[in-house]
């Protein structure tokens, strides 16, 4: 039931003229970047997420960890302590989400022409008890990231392939994800931006037939999603965002998502961190 990207043509447009010369998610975006922390450092985040359907609402609150083991390897860890899913109709579920890792290699710097490239992989963790709010079984993706700034615009994009893990009775399909965001920065104070993501289905709505010829519902598997992603944020302080998001996907559901993220060193970081 999480929401996932609308296309936006003029920032597809914008991203593939700049390689030429961004679920419950923590941070301004979903989808991953090539704008790793440094070594030594770390950004920690979190955002309370509510979302309204023809369906029913939902809320969660994720949170974020992020370090720079190196200057071009980073460990993501995304646990979320608390959702909580009411359809109109049916059961309620609350309690503890998934948690996901996420590991980020980056092998190509960015050049005049070319854009900054990484791989990463990720590893979601069936932490959830409920069967409303996770699948019970480990998921696992593969990440194609790049990331190139076009002067005040710094744009991503991201190919990614995910083995869901299927539960009894159940046979999801591998999916395949795409993003495309872009950030724009008037001035050191204020962070614009804008992204689109979604991905294949995982099956038919998560139904799968049973031994009773009826169908069998995964609620978390869902079809093939397709979300866009606006928001602002503010530096109150050099490494203190606050931000508003708002999403709408083609389930016709709308998000907010208000949040923050904090970055800071460890005594063993090697450099500053800019925007």
């Amino acid at each position: 039931m999480s929401i996932r990207g609308r296309a936006l043509s003029g920032l597809a447009a914008l991203l593939f003229a700049g390689f030429g010369a961004s679920v419950c998610f923590a941070q301004t975006l979903e989808t991953e970047t090539a704008r790793l922390l440094p070594a030594g450092w770390w950004k920690t985040g979190s955002a309370y997420e509510f979302q309204r359907s023809s369906e029913g609402t939902e809320a969660a609150l994720p949170f974020l960890a992020e370090y720079g083991v190196t200057d071009n390897l980073e460990l993501i860890m995304e646990p979320v302590p608390y959702t909580a899913i009411r359809p109109k109709a049916g059961e309620h579920a609350a309690g503890s989400g998934d948690f996901e890792v996420t590991l980020t290699y980056r092998f190509m710097q960015e050049g005049r022409r070319v854009p900054a490239m990484a791989m990463a992989g990720e590893v979601k963790f069936p932490t959830a008890r409920d069967t409303l709010i996770g699948t019970g079984k480990t998921d696992y993706a593969a990440y194609f990231i790049a990331s190139k700034r076009l002067g005040r615009f710094d744009t991503h994009l991201n190919l990614s392939y995910t083995v869901p893990g299927s539960p009894a009775g159940a046979s999801l399909n591998n999916l395949i994800g795409y993003a495309l965001a872009a950030v724009y920065r008037p001035n050191d104070h204020i962070e614009c931006f804008a992204e689109v993501f979604g991905n294949t289905s995982a099956g038919s709505g998560g139904e799968v037939g049973d031994t009773a010829g009826a169908a069998a519902v995964v609620p978390e598997a869902s079809g093939g999603e397709l979300v866009g992603t606006l928001g602002a944020g503010r530096y109150v302080r050099p490494n203190l965002l606050v931000y508003l998001a708002v999403s709408y996907d083609n389930n016709n559901a709308l998000q907010v998502r208000p949040g923050l993220t904090f970055r800071f060193p460890t005594a063993r970081a090697g450099r500053s961190l800019t925007n």
